[in-house]
């Protein structure tokens, strides 16, 4: 009975050995299975990912190249310096010797090194020079990585080109609207190391070659560009102006071939970037062509109706008078005059205020506002930049000088670029255009009519008549051989929290000269300028006309 008990146990004991032998053979068999066929991709990617290394082969940005195909903007090898706090071992010695070529103070690398627990970057893009005398010292935890500075050879050109961070990415101007073309795609290079890093010679590699941003060709010729800085430069002394801004477009294609600003040293006003997109002002008389030429092209109005015109009218009754001291209702003309008959052309040529006031007198505020918006007056221009401003109309039409003030350019807010596109449709035949800072064969020419080419033809010789009339408010401009039009205007400067300043003037003056390209349209703009260098009275025909004479002198060869 014993016997076969203890037979029975063995028996048990060998079976259960043979079960546990057998599972664990087929576990074993399964698992090298996987390994060796249904999973063996899997187990040898991840073998291989542990050596596996991967470098970025960064693209590179685009260059940027102004109309004559000068190199403006490019990339040029620099250095980050970052830094593992943990591997410096005297942080004070560190700093001493890193303060001067990275122009920080020592104090603050200290602090920097001392309470950060993780890599960081000390300073990113350090010229190459001084990245390659710190990387000679060979020093733990000073860590030394190849990188790429963005440089802008003209400066006359900053603020257009805008700027980008340290990663290369575009956050202001023409490098954030064109960001996507200008930066291109990463690469990448991946290989197999060994634990110490090495390559291993027989080891996969594997190459993405990167894309390389585009390079971008500008309009805007740079050497214009500077010369009209200096120019701006030289009026805001002469005249006192917070800031002078300039621009010059291809009146057919809409191409900017000057888009310059300087401003003051006090300038506590106006301290905008790109002021000619971003601000709006009110134009004063530079508007009359548009206001006037409403009625001109509705056919209620010719250019020789005699109207008469006195030195000053009342919109208000009494409002002229000393002692009046209700709403300003009184419109007067720049000088004091006896009343006079003259003729619509010679309003325009003079710029009165008076006779645009009475020939404007019997339309509606909102038939004249239509008319301004066909010239784009009230919406963006479309160019290349953040922050374009769209201008406005005066939103209460019903008070009694709302007509008044819209027909001699006040109660309208318009930019700078504006009035360049509105001045090209005159001079271009009357078709529409977008401007672009884009050389040619990137602008989007648009020919859609705005007014037929007869007006545009009747228009252009009211603005030529204001450099070559006798009375002309432009008629410095006057150039044996050369074809000009323009309008000057003169309007006061509003203040932000003081109101309309009594001393202050924004002065432009807007025009264009036929060249062999076509017909360039240029507006000089001075923001609150209180000095005429060359009379006693500030307005766009002393101020801004002499900006505009200089500057089209060099699109138009001698002989």
């Amino acid at each position: 009975m014993i016997k076969n008990y203890k037979k029975a146990k063995l028996i048990s004991i060998f079976l259960s050995i043979l079960i546990f032998t057998t599972a664990s053979f087929y576990l074993f068999i399964q698992e090298v299975y996987k390994l060796q066929f249904s999973d063996s991709e899997y187990y040898r990617n991840q073998a291989f990912s542990y050596r596996e290394k991967t470098e970025i082969i960064e693209a590179s940005r685009g260059s940027i190249l102004d109309r004559n195909f000068i190199v403006i903007v490019d990339n040029i090898s620099a250095f980050n310096i970052g830094i593992t706090p943990k591997e410096i071992k005297n942080s004070k010695e560190i700093s001493d010797l890193l303060s001067p070529l990275l122009n920080m103070k020592s104090n603050e690398i200290i602090e920097k090194i001392n309470t950060s627990l993780n890599y960081f970057y000390l300073k990113r893009n350090v010229d190459f020079e001084v990245g390659e005398k710190i990387k000679k010292w060979n020093y733990e935890g000073i860590n030394i990585e190849s990188s790429h500075r963005r440089i802008i050879y003209s400066p006359s050109m900053n603020k257009l080109i805008g700027q980008v961070d340290p990663d290369g990415n575009g956050i202001e101007g023409l490098e954030l609207f064109f960001d996507n073309r200008l930066k291109g795609i990463n690469g990448e290079l991946r290989y197999e190391a060994a634990p110490n890093g090495d390559v291993i010679p027989q080891g996969d590699i594997k190459t993405i070659d990167p894309v390389h941003g585009e390079d971008l060709i500008l309009s805007i010729d740079s050497e214009l560009q500077y010369i009209a800085e200096q120019l701006c430069q030289e009026a805001i002394i002469e005249t006192g102006s917070y800031k002078c801004s300039v621009v010059f477009a291809n009146a057919k294609t809409g191409q900017i071939i000057i888009s310059a600003e300087k401003s003051s040293f006090d300038n506590n006003y106006f301290d905008i970037n790109l002021i000619s997109a971003r601000a709006s002002y009110e134009p004063g008389s530079a508007l009359k062509i548009f206001t006037i030429g409403s009625l001109l092209d509705e056919g209620s109005l010719k250019e020789d109706d005699i109207i008469l015109v006195e030195d000053e009218i009342e919109i208000i009754k009494n409002s002229c008078q000393k002692l009046y001291k209700g709403l300003n209702g009184c419109f007067k003309d720049f000088l004091n005059h006896d009343p006079y008959e003259i003729s619509v052309k010679e309003i325009i040529e003079r710029s009165s205020n008076v006779g645009t006031i009475k020939v404007t007198e019997n339309t509606k505020i909102q038939d004249i506002e239509r008319y301004l918006k066909k010239f784009g007056f009230g919406e963006k221009t479309g160019v290349e930049l953040t922050g374009e401003t769209r201008g406005s109309f005066m939103e209460y039409k019903e008070c009694l000088t709302c007509l008044s003030s819209i027909s001699i350019g006040y109660s309208i807010n318009v930019s700078q670029y504006q009035m360049v596109r509105a001045y090209s449709i005159i001079a271009n035949g009357g078709h529409d255009v977008k401007l672009s800072l884009i050389q040619k064969d990137k602008v989007e020419i648009n020919n859609n009519p705005v007014i037929s080419e007869d007006m545009s033809n009747r228009l252009k010789k009211l603005l030529i008549n204001v450099v070559e009339g006798n009375n002309g408010t432009g008629k410095s401009l006057r150039t044996e051989g050369y074809v000009i039009g323009g309008k000057t205007g003169t309007s006061r400067t509003h203040l932000e929290g003081i109101g309309y300043s009594d001393n202050r003037f924004n002065t432009s003056f807007t025009g264009f000269v036929e060249t062999r390209e076509g017909p360039i349209v240029g507006s000089i703009l001075l923001w609150g300028a209180n000095i005429s260098p060359s009379s006693e009275y500030v307005t766009g025909g002393s101020t801004a006309a002499p900006i505009f004479k200089n500057i089209i002198s060099y699109f138009i060869p001698e002989g």
